[in-house]
């Protein structure tokens, strides 16, 4: 059964049930909670989410935090903080009971440090990746890593295919959110990460772009060959839109839905 989701986006002043609502009503699956959300909203009581989610026939996921949040930081404090994040959500989760997984970036550094900052950064980044996949060994809840997109003056390092392969392979427990319009901003064919990633590929991140700015369009709306990606990527289950606004949720939705993958 393949699922078709969207990602709560504090854009749209609803916490996590009211979403929920929304997205039932309107014929998807699944949802994806950004952790951001929770910091605003406060985090729904895990036994009545599960209840909702059963009774909806859901899945969910979330996303660690978008802002002020770094797994590869220099500051061991906020390093620290960021590792017991995403711990904390996996946690949440599995009291939740539902089939779930939690979406991570690898880390990132200004490009104009000195090279010893890098490395550290990088050092930073292992280590936080490690001591997430010590705890998840003990959770139901998957680790998933999801590829960046370019950002001027930034190294990122979960940005190219063969990094999110070598994070793979070394926490060999962890799968890929594949991004398909992160791959089109910065670039990088999406082939390129089909090919290398392959089933390593669990869940598909859905938003258009025209190449230039990761602008997080409706599908159908930018340059991405949606038609010719998704048709390699027939063996992946979920697919979530991140949209900005909830009519472009409906709307991408339905353009998707209307290349007839969705089967």
């Amino acid at each position: 059964m393949k699922r078709i989701g969207a990602a709560l986006d504090l854009r749209f002043g609803k916490d996590t049930l009211q979403f929920l609502d929304f997205l039932h009503s309107n014929g998807f699956n699944h949802i994806e909670v950004r952790k951001d959300n929770d910091y605003v909203y406060g985090t729904v009581d895990s036994a009545l989410l599960g209840r909702v989610l059963s009774e909806y026939d859901f899945t969910i996921s979330y996303h660690a935090p978008s802002r002020e949040f770094n797994l590869a930081s220099v500051n061991e404090r906020v390093r620290a903080s960021c590792v017991a994040q995403v711990i904390r959500i996996g946690k949440y989760l599995q009291e939740v009971g539902s089939k779930a997984w939690v979406n991570i970036h690898a880390g990132h550094i200004p490009e104009q440090y000195h090279k010893r900052v890098t490395a550290k950064a990088e050092e930073n980044m292992r280590a936080s990746l490690d001591e997430i996949a010590t705890a998840y060994e003990g959770l139901d809840t998957r680790l998933l890593v999801e590829n960046d997109s370019f950002e001027k003056h930034i190294t990122k390092f979960g940005l190219y295919p063969e990094a999110i392969q070598d994070i793979l392979n070394r926490n060999p427990g962890f799968g890929m959110t594949f991004d398909i319009g992160h791959a089109h901003h910065s670039g990088i064919p999406p082939e390129w990460f089909i090919e290398r990633m392959g089933r390593k590929i669990e869940v598909v991140h859905l938003h258009d772009n025209n190449g230039v700015y990761d602008e997080h369009l409706a599908p159908g709306r930018g340059s991405v060959d949606f038609e010719g990606v998704l048709c390699q990527l027939d063996f992946c289950s979920t697919y979530v839109l991140e949209m900005k606004t909830l009519p472009d949720v409906i709307a991408g939705r339905e353009f998707i839905e209307s290349l007839g993958l969705m089967k």
